[in-house]
């Protein structure tokens, strides 16, 4: 039998043929427009998933989110969605994803950080892994949920325990590489679920306790962790806030918000994230202190250096041009490491070049990274090649920051 389709004020009203009989009605969806990709952006996505894999120590941040897929999540109630698993990825993409993007004044910056998305089911199921934070992650997350299905029960400790092991790995990874624990990347962890986890007997709670100590204590003030409550004011999220009590309890940094069954509290929600990762990704470069470990005059009044940002995209197998300095050949370089001595106001204690047979460094000339008060640029050690009689690279990539200001005392810098 014909049928007619009525829209109007957002709802979708479905009537027989005579348009008296209503047969239905819904809340007409909200659509997210994709992302139209460019040459640049693909090639930058080339690049940073490259540096992920290769250059893991010039990595920002890895954030892993967590999201709740069971069978509640099917659910229609909130305002503007097909369903809360609609809702969750939509305001994820939007207020998470694309407002960082949009406030990142150096869009094409070589900082690399990286994204991990865990569906939480019966198990745990890694969607995405250590995927560039861009825009085109953006239009992976915006087509997810056509594409899943909420399902069965959700289990807490099945992610807690995915999310752990990733973590662990990375931070091997960098160990093992030379990275010390006050430079490594922030681990941040957004953790939303619409209800208590199905996984709620005593050994579950205790397991699920030693997880969350055991990656608190390995990051401490490096772990930031989000839990987000999606469900009626009556909805069971007594395990989420106890989870960020303990990660609060044992040095990382923890937030519980009841984002209810709202999109634009959703939204809201995602944002505050948002804006605090932002906060804490500007301070790696932003720092206000100087190379003695002081505090720096404030930069108003100052005169920017000129400077050209490093090329990005297809830039594998190219040579870029850099600055060599040679110990004893009109310089005198020392390695100093800083160490936190208390009371002491100068505690640098020089120490060996990181590389055997290291006699300098060479760092390219232009930087990779922009921030407010920084200027990070790429640098390596240098040791004498015997064959060619010239100084060549020695030993991993590292990162040197320098004042994005011009100084009056080049030691400053």
């Amino acid at each position: 039998k014909p049928r007619w389709k009525f829209v109007h004020n957002g709802l979708v009203y479905i009537t027989d043929e005579t348009m008296r009989n209503e047969i239905t009605s819904f809340q007409k969806a909200v659509t997210i427009d994709s992302k139209h990709l460019t040459v640049e952006m693909i090639n930058h996505h080339i690049e940073v998933k490259r540096i992920l894999r290769e250059e893991r120590h010039l990595c920002t941040g890895h954030t892993f989110i967590v999201i709740d897929q069971s069978g509640s999540m099917r659910n229609p109630d909130v305002n503007g969605f097909v369903s809360r698993s609609h809702a969750a990825y939509g305001t994820l993409a939007l207020d998470f994803i694309s407002e960082q993007l949009d406030s990142n004044p150096n869009k094409y910056g070589l900082f690399a950080e990286s994204v991990s998305v865990i569906e939480m089911k019966d198990t745990a199921k890694v969607v995405l892994q250590m995927e560039p934070f861009d825009w085109i992650l953006f239009d992976r997350l915006c087509r997810r949920p056509n594409t899943t299905r909420p399902s069965f029960h959700g289990n807490y400790n099945e992610s807690l325990k995915c999310v752990e092991s990733m973590i662990f790995d990375e931070y091997t990874k960098l160990a093992e590489d030379g990275v010390e624990h006050k430079d490594m990347p922030t681990f941040s962890i957004v953790f939303l679920s619409d209800g208590r986890p199905s996984d709620c007997t005593r050994a579950d709670t205790e397991q699920r306790t030693t997880l969350l100590q055991n990656l608190t204590q390995l990051l401490s003030s490096k772990l930031l962790f989000y839990a987000m409550g999606v469900g009626a004011n009556g909805a069971d999220f007594g395990v989420l806030s106890s989870m960020v009590k303990i990660v609060n309890e044992n040095g990382g940094e923890g937030q519980f918000v009841h984002a209810g069954l709202s999109a634009v509290a959703l939204s809201s929600t995602f944002s505050d994230i948002s804006n605090t990762l932002t906060t804490h990704r500007t301070t790696l470069l932003s720092s206000t202190k100087g190379a003695n470990n002081l505090p720096t005059d404030n930069a108003a009044g100052k005169t920017k250096k000129d400077f050209t940002m490093r090329e990005t995209g297809k830039i594998v197998g190219k040579t870029m041009p850099v600055e060599t300095y040679i110990h004893g050949k009109e310089y005198t370089i020392k390695r100093f490491r800083f160490e936190n001595k208390g009371a002491q106001r100068f505690s640098w204690r020089d120490v060996k070049f990181a590389n055997h047979g290291a006699i300098g460094f060479e760092k390219e000339i232009h930087p990779f990274g922009k921030g407010s008060e920084r200027l990070a640029f790429r640098f390596s050690e240098v040791m004498f090649d015997k064959k060619t009689k010239t100084a060549k690279k020695t030993g991993k990539t590292m990162v040197a920051k320098t004042s994005i200001h011009i100084e009056k005392e080049t030691k400053e810098d």
